[in-house]
Protein backbone atom coordinates (compact mmCIF):
# COMPACT_ATOMS: atom_id res chain seq x y z
CA UNK A 1 0.00 0.00 0.00
CA UNK A 2 1.00 3.56 -0.85
CA UNK A 3 1.51 6.01 2.19
CA UNK A 4 -0.45 9.07 1.13
CA UNK A 5 -1.22 12.66 2.62
CA UNK A 6 -4.73 12.35 1.51
CA UNK A 7 -6.73 10.74 -0.21
CA UNK A 8 -9.33 13.04 -1.70
CA UNK A 9 -12.19 10.65 -2.03
CA UNK A 10 -12.22 9.95 1.75
CA UNK A 11 -11.95 13.64 2.75
CA UNK A 12 -14.86 13.77 0.80
CA UNK A 13 -16.66 10.76 2.19
CA UNK A 14 -15.97 12.49 5.53
CA UNK A 15 -18.27 15.30 4.57
CA UNK A 16 -21.02 12.43 3.51
CA UNK A 17 -20.99 10.81 6.75
CA UNK A 18 -21.05 14.29 8.79
CA UNK A 19 -24.06 14.75 6.86
CA UNK A 20 -25.85 11.71 7.31
CA UNK A 21 -25.38 12.31 11.24
CA UNK A 22 -26.51 15.85 10.98
CA UNK A 23 -29.53 14.63 9.36
CA UNK A 24 -30.60 11.81 11.57
CA UNK A 25 -30.24 14.41 14.81
CA UNK A 26 -32.37 17.17 12.61
CA UNK A 27 -35.07 14.68 11.85
CA UNK A 28 -35.28 13.38 15.55
CA UNK A 29 -37.04 16.91 16.37
CA UNK A 30 -38.32 17.73 12.91
CA UNK A 31 -39.44 14.25 11.88
CA UNK A 32 -38.92 15.18 8.05
CA UNK A 33 -38.07 12.00 6.82
CA UNK A 34 -41.77 10.56 6.68
CA UNK A 35 -41.38 13.01 3.36
CA UNK A 36 -39.02 10.91 1.70
CA UNK A 37 -41.00 7.78 1.28
CA UNK A 38 -39.45 4.42 1.36
CA UNK A 39 -36.16 6.41 1.69
CA UNK A 40 -37.17 7.47 4.82
CA UNK A 41 -35.11 4.98 6.01
CA UNK A 42 -31.94 6.07 5.06
CA UNK A 43 -32.19 9.55 7.17
CA UNK A 44 -33.31 7.38 10.26
CA UNK A 45 -30.43 5.32 10.14
CA UNK A 46 -27.60 7.87 10.01
CA UNK A 47 -26.51 6.97 13.07
CA UNK A 48 -24.14 4.56 11.06
CA UNK A 49 -22.41 7.49 9.49
CA UNK A 50 -20.66 6.96 12.87
CA UNK A 51 -19.25 3.37 11.79
CA UNK A 52 -18.14 4.93 8.67
CA UNK A 53 -16.19 7.47 10.43
CA UNK A 54 -14.66 4.49 12.63
CA UNK A 55 -13.60 2.59 9.73
CA UNK A 56 -12.26 5.18 8.17
CA UNK A 57 -10.55 6.37 10.86
CA UNK A 58 -8.60 3.20 11.43
CA UNK A 59 -7.62 2.80 7.58
CA UNK A 60 -6.54 6.39 7.72
CA UNK A 61 -4.19 5.76 10.29
CA UNK A 62 -2.83 2.71 8.90
CA UNK A 63 -2.12 4.49 5.16
CA UNK A 64 0.06 7.56 6.76
CA UNK A 65 1.65 5.85 9.80
CA UNK A 66 3.93 2.80 8.94
CA UNK A 67 4.11 0.06 11.66
CA UNK A 68 7.97 0.39 11.53
CA UNK A 69 7.85 4.16 12.83
CA UNK A 70 5.77 3.61 15.69
CA UNK A 71 8.54 3.02 18.23
CA UNK A 72 10.17 4.61 21.06
CA UNK A 73 10.21 8.50 21.01
CA UNK A 74 7.54 8.00 17.84
CA UNK A 75 4.83 6.84 19.95
CA UNK A 76 4.79 9.64 22.11
CA UNK A 77 4.87 11.91 18.93
CA UNK A 78 2.06 10.17 17.61
CA UNK A 79 -0.55 10.01 20.48
CA UNK A 80 0.49 14.09 20.58
CA UNK A 81 -0.43 14.91 16.91
CA UNK A 82 -4.02 12.66 17.34
CA UNK A 83 -4.66 14.66 20.81
CA UNK A 84 -3.96 17.78 19.03
CA UNK A 85 -6.37 16.26 16.30
CA UNK A 86 -9.33 16.23 18.66
CA UNK A 87 -8.84 18.16 21.38
CA UNK A 88 -8.85 21.65 20.73
CA UNK A 89 -12.10 21.67 19.00
CA UNK A 90 -13.27 19.57 21.92
CA UNK A 91 -12.39 22.02 24.46
CA UNK A 92 -13.47 24.67 22.80
CA UNK A 93 -17.27 23.46 22.71
CA UNK A 94 -17.04 22.31 26.11
CA UNK A 95 -16.25 26.16 27.01
CA UNK A 96 -18.53 27.13 24.89
CA UNK A 97 -21.20 25.23 26.40
CA UNK A 98 -19.85 26.27 29.77
CA UNK A 99 -20.54 29.88 29.26
CA UNK A 100 -24.10 29.14 27.23
CA UNK A 101 -24.90 26.97 30.55
CA UNK A 102 -23.64 29.62 33.24
CA UNK A 103 -25.67 32.27 31.68
CA UNK A 104 -28.64 30.99 30.89
CA UNK A 105 -28.45 29.64 34.90
CA UNK A 106 -27.86 33.52 35.77
CA UNK A 107 -30.72 34.72 33.71
CA UNK A 108 -33.33 32.27 34.87
CA UNK A 109 -33.03 29.50 32.23
CA UNK A 110 -32.80 26.13 32.96
CA UNK A 111 -31.08 24.27 30.20
CA UNK A 112 -33.56 21.47 28.48
CA UNK A 113 -32.40 17.48 30.58
CA UNK A 114 -30.48 19.88 33.53
CA UNK A 115 -28.92 16.72 34.50
CA UNK A 116 -26.77 16.36 31.69
CA UNK A 117 -24.98 19.18 33.07
CA UNK A 118 -23.37 18.16 36.16
CA UNK A 119 -19.96 18.85 37.08
CA UNK A 120 -18.98 15.27 37.18
CA UNK A 121 -19.95 14.23 33.49
CA UNK A 122 -18.17 17.64 32.85
CA UNK A 123 -15.19 16.50 34.18
CA UNK A 124 -15.50 13.29 32.34
CA UNK A 125 -15.82 15.05 28.99
CA UNK A 126 -11.96 16.91 30.02
CA UNK A 127 -10.51 13.84 30.34
CA UNK A 128 -12.41 12.09 26.99
CA UNK A 129 -13.67 9.48 28.78
CA UNK A 130 -16.83 9.82 28.72
CA UNK A 131 -17.33 6.92 25.71
CA UNK A 132 -15.93 4.34 27.84
CA UNK A 133 -18.57 3.84 29.97
CA UNK A 134 -17.87 6.63 32.17
CA UNK A 135 -20.30 9.18 32.66
CA UNK A 136 -24.12 9.53 31.35
CA UNK A 137 -26.04 9.51 28.50
CA UNK A 138 -26.02 12.93 26.26
CA UNK A 139 -23.99 14.59 28.73
CA UNK A 140 -22.67 18.59 27.85
CA UNK A 141 -21.86 17.66 23.93
CA UNK A 142 -22.88 14.62 23.55
CA UNK A 143 -21.35 13.72 19.99
CA UNK A 144 -18.54 13.55 21.74
CA UNK A 145 -18.85 9.93 22.72
CA UNK A 146 -17.57 8.78 19.62
CA UNK A 147 -14.42 11.14 19.94
CA UNK A 148 -13.44 9.61 23.12
CA UNK A 149 -14.03 6.05 22.15
CA UNK A 150 -11.20 7.51 19.46
CA UNK A 151 -9.28 8.40 21.55
CA UNK A 152 -8.99 5.17 22.77
CA UNK A 153 -8.47 3.82 20.02
CA UNK A 154 -5.39 6.31 19.03
CA UNK A 155 -3.88 4.84 22.40
CA UNK A 156 -4.20 1.41 21.28
CA UNK A 157 -3.38 1.68 17.49
CA UNK A 158 0.79 1.66 17.91
CA UNK A 159 0.22 -1.73 19.66
CA UNK A 160 -2.33 -2.94 17.11
CA UNK A 161 -0.96 -2.23 14.47
CA UNK A 162 2.40 -3.60 14.85
CA UNK A 163 0.48 -6.93 15.31
CA UNK A 164 -1.32 -6.50 12.21
CA UNK A 165 1.21 -4.79 10.08
CA UNK A 166 3.30 -7.82 10.79
CA UNK A 167 1.47 -9.92 8.83
CA UNK A 168 0.96 -9.61 5.25
CA UNK A 169 -2.48 -11.09 4.03
CA UNK A 170 -4.45 -13.51 5.38
CA UNK A 171 -4.29 -12.81 8.81
CA UNK A 172 -5.39 -9.42 8.68
CA UNK A 173 -8.22 -11.07 6.20
CA UNK A 174 -9.02 -13.53 9.12
CA UNK A 175 -8.99 -10.64 11.78
CA UNK A 176 -11.28 -8.82 9.53
CA UNK A 177 -13.84 -11.67 8.59
CA UNK A 178 -13.57 -12.10 12.87
CA UNK A 179 -14.56 -8.90 13.65
CA UNK A 180 -17.46 -8.47 11.20
CA UNK A 181 -18.83 -11.69 13.02
CA UNK A 182 -18.51 -9.78 16.32
CA UNK A 183 -20.30 -6.77 14.90
CA UNK A 184 -23.35 -9.41 14.04
CA UNK A 185 -23.37 -10.48 17.23
CA UNK A 186 -22.98 -7.15 19.22
CA UNK A 187 -25.82 -5.93 16.96
CA UNK A 188 -28.15 -9.42 17.18
CA UNK A 189 -28.01 -8.89 20.59
CA UNK A 190 -28.57 -5.17 20.82
CA UNK A 191 -31.67 -5.89 18.64
CA UNK A 192 -30.08 -5.74 15.29
CA UNK A 193 -28.91 -2.35 15.50
CA UNK A 194 -25.57 -1.09 16.37
CA UNK A 195 -26.65 2.29 17.77
CA UNK A 196 -24.90 2.47 20.86
CA UNK A 197 -23.27 4.81 22.43
CA UNK A 198 -21.47 5.91 26.03
CA UNK A 199 -21.51 2.53 28.18
CA UNK A 200 -21.85 -0.15 24.67
CA UNK A 201 -19.37 2.55 22.71
CA UNK A 202 -16.52 0.48 22.39
CA UNK A 203 -17.73 -2.77 21.44
CA UNK A 204 -18.98 -0.89 18.50
CA UNK A 205 -16.19 0.91 17.99
CA UNK A 206 -12.95 -1.28 18.08
CA UNK A 207 -13.93 -4.01 16.08
CA UNK A 208 -14.95 -1.21 13.38
CA UNK A 209 -11.91 0.27 13.94
CA UNK A 210 -9.45 -2.73 13.80
CA UNK A 211 -11.61 -3.54 10.55
CA UNK A 212 -10.61 -0.19 8.78
CA UNK A 213 -6.84 -1.05 9.73
CA UNK A 214 -7.31 -4.43 8.02
CA UNK A 215 -8.64 -3.17 5.07
CA UNK A 216 -5.61 -1.81 4.72
CA UNK A 217 -3.38 -4.62 4.21
CA UNK A 218 -5.49 -6.22 1.62
CA UNK A 219 -6.28 -3.10 -0.39
CA UNK A 220 -2.56 -3.88 -2.40
CA UNK A 221 -3.84 -7.17 -3.98
CA UNK A 222 -6.53 -5.92 -6.26
CA UNK A 223 -6.29 -2.64 -6.08
CA UNK A 224 -4.86 -2.30 -9.76
CA UNK A 225 -7.97 -5.27 -10.91
CA UNK A 226 -10.79 -3.86 -9.42
CA UNK A 227 -13.77 -1.98 -11.11
CA UNK A 228 -13.50 0.31 -8.36
CA UNK A 229 -15.85 3.16 -9.51
CA UNK A 230 -18.37 0.75 -10.15
CA UNK A 231 -18.04 -0.55 -6.17
CA UNK A 232 -18.24 2.77 -5.39
CA UNK A 233 -21.38 3.36 -7.33
CA UNK A 234 -22.62 -0.08 -6.48
CA UNK A 235 -21.70 0.54 -2.44
CA UNK A 236 -23.61 3.81 -2.52
CA UNK A 237 -26.79 1.97 -4.24
CA UNK A 238 -27.10 -0.73 -1.40
CA UNK A 239 -26.71 1.42 1.15
CA UNK A 240 -29.38 3.47 0.31
CA UNK A 241 -31.16 -0.05 -0.20
CA UNK A 242 -30.41 -1.71 2.23
CA UNK A 243 -31.42 1.37 5.29
CA UNK A 244 -34.90 1.73 3.14
CA UNK A 245 -35.97 -2.15 3.25
CA UNK A 246 -33.34 -3.84 6.18
CA UNK A 247 -33.62 -3.39 9.73
CA UNK A 248 -30.29 -4.96 10.16
CA UNK A 249 -27.35 -2.71 10.22
CA UNK A 250 -24.24 -4.99 10.09
CA UNK A 251 -25.25 -5.62 6.51
CA UNK A 252 -25.24 -1.51 5.88
CA UNK A 253 -21.72 -1.63 7.64
CA UNK A 254 -20.66 -3.78 5.43
CA UNK A 255 -21.70 -1.85 2.38
CA UNK A 256 -19.74 1.13 4.09
CA UNK A 257 -16.52 -1.19 4.15
CA UNK A 258 -17.16 -1.91 0.36
CA UNK A 259 -17.67 2.74 -0.16
CA UNK A 260 -14.24 2.68 1.94
CA UNK A 261 -12.27 -0.71 0.17
CA UNK A 262 -13.25 0.98 -3.45
CA UNK A 263 -12.13 4.36 -2.53
CA UNK A 264 -9.06 3.20 -1.06
CA UNK A 265 -8.14 0.89 -3.87
CA UNK A 266 -8.80 3.86 -6.34
CA UNK A 267 -6.39 5.85 -4.79
CA UNK A 268 -3.45 3.06 -4.00
CA UNK A 269 -3.87 1.96 -8.14
CA UNK A 270 -3.37 6.07 -8.64
CA UNK A 271 -6.16 6.46 -10.55
CA UNK A 272 -8.09 10.02 -11.00
CA UNK A 273 -10.44 9.82 -8.14
CA UNK A 274 -13.79 8.26 -8.55
CA UNK A 275 -16.22 11.07 -6.58
CA UNK A 276 -16.21 14.17 -8.91
CA UNK A 277 -14.40 16.78 -6.03
CA UNK A 278 -15.17 20.74 -6.71
CA UNK A 279 -13.83 22.41 -3.98
CA UNK A 280 -16.69 22.96 -2.39
CA UNK A 281 -16.43 19.18 -1.25
CA UNK A 282 -13.13 18.81 -0.26
CA UNK A 283 -13.73 21.72 2.19
CA UNK A 284 -16.92 20.17 3.44
CA UNK A 285 -14.62 16.94 4.14
CA UNK A 286 -12.24 19.25 5.72
CA UNK A 287 -14.37 20.62 8.00
CA UNK A 288 -16.57 17.87 8.66
CA UNK A 289 -14.89 17.19 12.73
CA UNK A 290 -15.97 21.01 13.59
CA UNK A 291 -19.68 20.34 12.20
CA UNK A 292 -19.92 17.19 13.77
CA UNK A 293 -18.45 18.79 17.41
CA UNK A 294 -21.22 22.26 17.01
CA UNK A 295 -24.25 20.61 15.71
CA UNK A 296 -25.26 19.34 19.61
CA UNK A 297 -24.36 23.10 20.73
CA UNK A 298 -26.40 24.49 18.00
CA UNK A 299 -29.12 22.23 18.82
CA UNK A 300 -29.12 23.14 22.79
CA UNK A 301 -29.72 26.51 21.54
CA UNK A 302 -32.37 26.00 18.92
CA UNK A 303 -34.51 23.49 21.79
CA UNK A 304 -33.72 26.22 24.02
CA UNK A 305 -35.43 29.47 22.02
CA UNK A 306 -38.43 26.73 20.25
CA UNK A 307 -39.23 25.65 23.74
CA UNK A 308 -39.35 29.63 24.84
CA UNK A 309 -41.25 30.43 22.33
CA UNK A 310 -43.48 27.54 22.73
CA UNK A 311 -42.77 26.34 18.82
CA UNK A 312 -42.22 22.49 18.23
CA UNK A 313 -39.46 22.06 15.59
CA UNK A 314 -41.89 18.79 14.36
CA UNK A 315 -44.46 21.92 13.36
CA UNK A 316 -41.99 23.98 12.13
CA UNK A 317 -39.46 21.83 9.79
CA UNK A 318 -37.86 23.83 7.62
CA UNK A 319 -37.49 26.87 10.15
CA UNK A 320 -35.84 24.58 12.32
CA UNK A 321 -33.97 22.98 9.57
CA UNK A 322 -32.64 25.48 7.67
CA UNK A 323 -31.66 27.50 11.12
CA UNK A 324 -29.59 24.10 12.32
CA UNK A 325 -28.28 24.07 9.00
CA UNK A 326 -26.67 27.52 8.60
CA UNK A 327 -25.73 28.09 12.35
CA UNK A 328 -23.90 24.38 12.49
CA UNK A 329 -21.98 25.85 10.07
CA UNK A 330 -21.04 28.78 10.65
CA UNK A 331 -19.75 27.39 13.88
CA UNK A 332 -17.82 24.68 12.67
CA UNK A 333 -16.50 27.10 9.77
CA UNK A 334 -14.90 29.31 12.58
CA UNK A 335 -13.94 26.28 15.02
CA UNK A 336 -11.96 24.91 11.78
CA UNK A 337 -10.48 28.36 11.05
CA UNK A 338 -9.61 29.37 14.65
CA UNK A 339 -8.97 26.21 16.32
CA UNK A 340 -8.32 23.00 14.47
CA UNK A 341 -6.30 24.50 11.71
CA UNK A 342 -3.74 26.48 14.31
CA UNK A 343 -3.81 23.84 16.56
CA UNK A 344 -2.92 21.16 14.06
CA UNK A 345 0.08 23.23 12.85
CA UNK A 346 1.53 24.16 15.98
CA UNK A 347 1.37 20.47 16.58
CA UNK A 348 3.02 19.60 13.83
CA UNK A 349 5.80 22.14 14.82
CA UNK A 350 6.07 21.09 17.96
CA UNK A 351 5.78 17.59 17.47
CA UNK A 352 8.11 17.41 14.37
CA UNK A 353 11.06 14.75 14.48
CA UNK A 354 14.11 16.15 14.93
CA UNK A 355 16.51 16.54 12.22
CA UNK A 356 19.83 14.54 12.69
CA UNK A 357 22.95 15.84 13.64
CA UNK A 358 25.87 16.16 11.27
CA UNK A 359 28.36 13.76 11.55
CA UNK A 360 31.78 15.48 11.97
CA UNK A 361 33.11 15.55 8.13
CA UNK A 362 30.25 14.80 6.66
CA UNK A 363 27.77 17.77 5.21
CA UNK A 364 24.69 18.80 6.26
Amino acid sequence: MKYFAEITDLTVVRAFFAAWVFAYHVDLHAQFSGYLGPFAGFIRHGYLGVDGFFMLSGLILAAVHPAKELKGANIARFWGKRLARIYPVHLAVMLILLVIVLTGLALGFTPRDPDRFTVGSFVANLLLVQGWGVGDHLAWNYPSWSVSTEWAGYLMFPLLWMFLGTWREIIPGQIMVLCFAVLGMIAYEAGETLNLTYANALWRFFPEFVIGMATLRLVPLNADFMPNKWLTYISLAAILLLTSISSFDILVVFALWVLLSALAMQADAERPPVIPNPKILRFLGQISYSFYMSFGTIELLLAQLFRHQGWDPAANKLVYGTAMTILTLALAIALHRLVETPARRLADRWLAVPEPLAVAGQPL
